[in-house]
């Protein structure tokens, strides 16, 4: 072999090596689980973290494999997405799935597999990153609970007080002075915007819980516009802000779940309507690009101050000015929107200068995956 080439190698060679106790030296120091994994799913090397995380030693995980540590209803879908990830070509997959610790009972974990290929393009080994999220999913499912259970416990006391004001408010003229008939209306209209917020918070609850599953339909936008218009017309004509429709071309088609956008756009125009300066209108605009829907709101009023932006669609989240406080609302609506369009695959964001507010959701016209 001449000189040039047999240098050549062995600076190829060094760098392997290099680059494999690197690589080695990164698991072993890693607070994050991972795997290096062969094509037929047998673990190549598994690092200590990961080893904590499922409660085996590492020859015991190493002779286990993933199969029997992931729990059976979550094993054929990781392999499915393996699969898909090297016949199409992605990078990489984040995923949320349940593992089985060795003393048997159930963990979670966040898992970023990676599939690494050669010069020649081919699949040759998994990286999985595995995040342990235990903890976290057991809090939720604590907090989702409570506010379950406390919903619950509210809403039936609530109702019978609402019903007893419903009949005081009808009794409240003939028999009751000016004074008990005012007081008798607030308490009405205090128990009306708590039930209000308890619809809210559930929904918030179950907005959240289940926002990944959704069956997409064939949907006319144009429709849709004007159906959710039609729904905040009473609010609409109560407030003397009309709304008005600039576009929305029929035909125009998008997969999605109606149920969801059309509460996403329901909350949007009522907001819009609500913040409106006296004498305004608000405006519903629909504009199609390539693969891609735009639903624009616009209103006239008080521009949203620029330090709410990283807060605006956050549970609870009002202005704080004196105009917004008395708009009285639950300040869940912009975050239930955003979880909503988020699981349906799009964005949600505004624009508020001194001429106006411009909220606008962005939707794939197809579903993708």
């Amino acid at each position: 072999m001449p000189e040039p080439d047999r240098q050549t190698r062995a600076r190829v060679l060094a760098e392997l090596r290099d680059s494999e106790r690197l690589l080695r030296a990164s698991m072993e120091h890693s607070p994050i689980g991972m795997a290096l994994t062969r094509m037929d799913g047998s673990w190549i090397d598994v690092n200590p973290a990961l080893c904590e995380f499922l409660g085996y030693s590492k020859a015991e995980l190493m002779e286990a494999g993933f199969r029997k540590v992931t729990l059976p209803e979550d094993r054929e879908a990781t392999v499915q997405t393996a699969r898909r990830m090297v016949a199409s070509h992605q990078k990489s997959v984040r995923l949320e799935k349940r593992y089985i610790h060795s003393s048997g009972r159930i963990i979670v974990g966040v898992l970023h597999l990676t599939v690494v290929r050669d010069s020649d393009d081919r699949p040759i080994m998994y990286i999985s990153q595995i995040t342990d999220v235990t903890a976290a999913r057991q809090l939720e499912h604590l907090k989702s609970e409570f506010i379950t259970t406390v919903n619950h416990e509210l809403r039936t006391p609530l109702t019978g007080i609402m019903g007893a004001l419903r009949l005081l408010e009808v009794m409240a003229a003939q028999m009751l002075p000016e004074k008990a008939q005012g007081l008798v209306g607030v308490a009405a209209k205090n128990a009306t915007r708590l039930k209000s917020l308890l619809d809210d918070i559930l929904e918030m609850e179950t907005v959240i819980s289940d926002q990944s599953f959704w069956v997409g339909q064939e949907t006319d936008m144009a429709d849709m516009i004007r159906a959710a218009v039609e729904a905040v017309g009473p609010k609409s004509e109560a407030a003397r802000i009309p709304v008005r429709i600039l576009s929305a071309q029929a035909g125009v088609i998008c997969e999605t779940d109606p149920d969801r956008l059309g509460r996403v756009l329901r909350i949007l125009l009522s907001n819009a309507v609500k913040y409106s300066d006296p004498g305004g209108e608000v405006t519903v605009e629909l504009t199609q690009t390539e693969g891609h829907l735009r639903v624009a709101v616009a209103n006239g009023g008080l521009p949203i101050p620029e330090e709410m932006r990283a807060h605006i669609f956050k549970p609870f989240v009002q202005g704080e000015s004196t105009d917004v406080r008395r708009k009285q609302g639950s300040g869940l609506g912009l975050a239930i929107a955003k979880h909503m369009v988020t699981s349906l695959g799009g964005e949600i964001d505004y624009v508020s200068t001194e001429a106006g507010t411009r909220f606008w959701i962005d939707l794939p016209q197809r579903r993708s995956g």
